[in-house]
């Protein structure tokens, strides 16, 4: 009989380096969504600062978060109409928050 010892505390190893690893990338998505948000902010044009402070983040399940802008004219601001070209306002700030996240998840 061939009998292979540890496999028990390997197995409860590996059980625990998982639950460490997406704890991590909880922590780092949470602080990713709030860099983004913070930088959507950043970049948005202020007129009477109510795009501004509708740009908010909230999580959506353990590893979803969603940054919106909830004014009602949001969308025109970041996609342009016939008249007012696009002010890319969230593309911006997801693309800066997307170079550090990759950066932070990286082994």
């Amino acid at each position: 009989m061939i009998r292979v010892l540890g496999v028990e505390a390997a197995s409860r190893g590996l059980e625990k380096l998982g639950e460490d690893a997406v704890k991590h990338v909880e922590k780092v998505l949470a602080a990713a969504a709030e860099e983004c948000m913070s930088r959507a902010r950043e970049n948005a044009p202020v007129r009477t600062g109510r795009l501004r402070e509708s740009i908010a983040v909230s999580r959506q399940d353990k590893l979803a978060y969603v940054v919106e802008a909830s004014a009602p004219y949001a969308g025109y601001v970041e996609f342009g109409t016939s008249r007012q070209r696009p002010r890319r306002y969230m593309q911006t700030a997801l693309l800066q928050t997307l170079q550090t996240l990759r950066r932070r998840l990286q082994p």
